[in-house]
């Protein structure tokens, strides 16, 4: 897990501190949901977020390493996203950690609430907020951006971050922002 200094700068964060991962799994998961009390997301926020995703997946895009994707269906919002992802967000602002693990302690609420030995994953974020039966999972962070242009151009400019944003599997999208702490999970049901 990499610790925040205070002394960061922003401009940098925004091409330095950007994760990407994904999971692939055709099983229903057994987990007892305890979803994090996430605040209602403003509609006109959740367009614009969703505005962004879909114009970006309506064209085929170089994803440079990861290759070159097709035009993609558009998304749909999922409120369990993107609770999932506001507990995420929370959780590294509040421990200054960035990583797609949980920090563990207080504001990981899915470690916490599944009393798991480690911080949480993604895809145990995602299982505890009631996104239970999935083929594939996925998620980006980032931090240090202001707006939603801002962190999609840059996870645009890294491969692997396209390569998530791209994928045609994936059918929902939940995404959050809390003090420039971005989280954006992508899932696909079975």
């Amino acid at each position: 897990m990499f610790v925040l200094k205070t002394s960061m700068i922003l401009a940098v964060a925004i091409v330095a501190f950007t994760g990407c991962g994904s999971h692939k799994v055709y099983k229903q998961s057994t987990i007892n949901s305890k979803p994090y009390h996430a605040p209602k997301i403003d509609a006109r926020v959740k367009q614009v977020y969703l505005r962004e995703i879909n114009t970006v997946r309506s064209q085929g895009r170089n994803c440079g390493d990861a290759g070159y994707f097709s035009a993609a269906p558009a998304l749909r919002w999922s409120d369990v996203l993107y609770r999932a992802a506001y507990e995420h967000s929370h959780d590294m602002m509040k421990n200054k950690t960035f990583s797609h693990r949980g920090s563990h302690g207080t504001f990981d609420w899915t470690a916490n609430a599944q009393a798991l030995p480690g911080g949480s994953s993604f895809r145990e974020r995602m299982e505890n907020n009631g996104y239970t039966k999935w083929k594939y999972v996925a998620e980006n962070i980032a931090m240090g951006s202001y707006t939603a242009e801002q962190v999609m151009a840059g996870w645009l400019s890294s491969d692997k971050h396209c390569a998530n944003i791209m994928n045609p599997i994936l059918t929902d999208v939940g995404m959050a922002e809390v003090n420039t702490f971005w989280t954006q999970n992508f899932a696909a049901h079975q």
